[in-house]
């Protein structure tokens, strides 16, 4: 396609995407100003963002809470989180197809550790909680080779989804300096002005503008993305690029159907966090005028003096100066406060992630699982939503690692068959509704299956030990190199089975060798020297080696 036209086409689209956004934008702006950190300019890219202004920081902190524990349920430098599989399952039983899993994982880990990953995630889970959507760009650094990871300002981006609700599109109107836009695309491929201010050092901190836009290429046989780079003011292409998979990972918190945005914890608890503002700034006028009330005095006096110990002298016992009390109730608005407080606490999950601490100590092993897992279960629509987005920064971690050469190549017996990935996640939090599920099935169902193999012994029978044994182990999180291969595990037995046999017919020698020198005796006929019997009875009597048998 002709640049110019395409272009064209995309800040088209641009526009298009932007008059969806701004429906949104006025909730946003209310959800940031109450909860956020800070306050994004939404028309403004290159404004710094401002420090809100509001009477209750609250529901900032009610933000960290949950922002923290996510992260440290879900994605930790001090935990394991996640786990690679495939697909089709019937594929991890051949030979070295788990070793290789496993090796690919701590090759991610490690290379998760060496980035800036989880200092990123950080903002993405912020983002999400406050305006609904975050969103994650994934790449490589070309210079050291390391992984790269940068969460993107929301006033930057613009999703669109195709004809399956999916956000496929993302869009991302941003500002460079100068001397920086020079370095990324390359003297050769901006325009002619930012070429000739790039000249001029004094230039090289003016702005501009440009558009990254990645969306599917529906012109490809094979499923792939366009990432185009487009100067705003000269609609010029500055860059064409195409990924085997979206570099973007977007983080949706609570999906609107048929659209690219959805809500939030903030925003869908924007009615209360309001009035807790207006219930604070009450509060504090209440204080206010409780220490500071008004005064009713004559109209005679003129030089009153209210400072602490100071003197005002009246000429009659009539002049006198008192408080006027408005019939103000402090501990009522407390109350109303304290209320209010909680219903906000809920929308954020503050409990939920509280709750382990607050009752560390006083609850024994089984009593917490059982509550990590009830808090887990509670949590699934926000869990399934968080994994997915995860699952997908990984997948396109292990691309770029797998195509630059530091993850291996796949063993040979399932090399050529196509299998998909498939991401596990073990983090505590998905660990724990995982083992509430299914650990907690299988040991009810063994409770259950106990008595009835003591009254019916061949009910057994239904019960694969080996698989059950594997669930179980994997359900636990038990690393794969600690767990044996089938084709291993199949050696195993049969070479214990022949060392059975092996004993099993020796004692049977010994047995009926014996048995035949009674029978033998009982005959009253004494071996002969240098006969077969003469040298049985050596053996059994003697040992092979002529010394007595142990």
């Amino acid at each position: 396609m002709d640049e110019d036209k395409l272009a064209r086409e995309i800040l088209l689209r641009l526009e298009q995407m932007s008059s969806i956004r701004d429906k949104f934008i006025p909730r946003w702006k209310d959800a940031q100003r109450f909860v956020a950190p800070v306050v994004y300019n939404w028309s403004n890219l290159d404004a710094v963002p401002e420090v809100p202004k509001r009477y209750s920081s609250e529901p900032c902190d009610y933000l960290n809470t949950l922002v923290s524990g996510l992260a440290g349920y879900s994605i930790s430098p001090n935990l394991n989180w996640f786990k690679l599989s495939l697909e089709d399952t019937a594929l991890l039983s051949r030979y070295g197809v788990k070793d290789w899993l496993e090796q690919a994982e701590e090759i991610l880990a490690a290379e998760f550790n060496r980035s800036n990953l989880y200092r990123e995630v950080i903002p993405l889970l912020q983002d999400g909680a406050v305006i609904g959507h975050g969103v994650m760009l994934c790449t490589e650094d070309s210079a050291t080779g390391k992984l790269r990871y940068a969460t993107i300002r929301p006033n930057e981006i613009y999703l669109d989804c195709n004809d399956q609700g999916d956000v496929d599109t993302v869009f991302r109107r941003y500002v460079m300096t100068t001397h920086n836009a020079v370095l990324f695309f390359g003297e050769d491929n901006v325009p002619d002005r930012i070429r000739e201010d790039n000249k001029d050092m004094d230039k090289w901190g003016n702005l501009n503008e440009f558009v990254l836009a990645v969306y599917p290429d529906t012109d490809s046989a094979s499923r792939s993305w366009l990432a185009v780079h487009i100067d705003v003011n000269e609609h010029k292409v500055m860059r064409h690029d195409s990924y085997d998979d979206n570099p973007f990972a977007v983080f949706l918190w609570d999906r609107i159907p048929g659209l690219p945005y959805s809500n939030s914890p903030a925003v869908n608890a924007l009615p209360d966090i309001k009035a807790l503002n207006i219930i604070k700034e009450t509060s504090l006028k209440i204080c206010q005028t409780s220490a500071e009330p008004p005064l009713r005095v004559s109209d005679t006096l003129r030089n009153i003096n209210l400072v602490p110990r100071g003197y005002t002298y009246v000429s009659s016992p009539d002049e006198v100066i008192e408080p006027i009390r408005t019939g103000e109730n402090y501990p009522i608005t407390l109350q109303i406060l304290e209320d209010v407080k909680q219903d906000i606490k809920q929308w954020f999950n503050v409990d939920f992630f509280l709750t382990l601490q607050q009752k560390q100590g006083k609850m024994t092993a089984t009593e917490v699982m059982e509550l990590q897992g009830e808090k887990s279960a509670v949590l699934s629509s926000l869990v399934v939503s968080l994994n997915d987005t995860l699952r997908k920064i990984i997948s396109r971690s292990f691309d770029i690692l797998s195509k630059s050469g530091r993850i291996p190549p796949a063993p040979e017996s399932i090399a050529g068959t196509g299998a998909p990935m498939k991401v596990d996640f073990i983090g505590p939090l998905a660990y724990s509704q995982k083992k509430y599920h299914t650990m907690g099935g299988i040991a009810q169902a063994l409770q259950l299956a106990a008595p009835i193999m003591q009254i019916f012994p061949n009910a057994g029978d239904w019960i694969d030990a080996d698989e059950l044994m594997k669930r179980a182990m994997e359900g636990q999180g038990m690393p794969q190199a600690v767990i044996r291969e089938d084709d291993d595990v199949k050696a195993i037995r049969q070479q214990r089975a022949q060392q059975q046999a092996q004993q099993q017919a020796a004692a049977m020698a010994q047995q009926q060798g014996q048995e035949l020198m009674r029978n033998a005796d009982k005959l009253g006929h004494k071996a002969e020297p240098g006969s077969v019997m003469a040298e049985l009875n050596r053996q059994l009597t003697g040992g092979m080696d002529g010394q007595a048998a142990g």
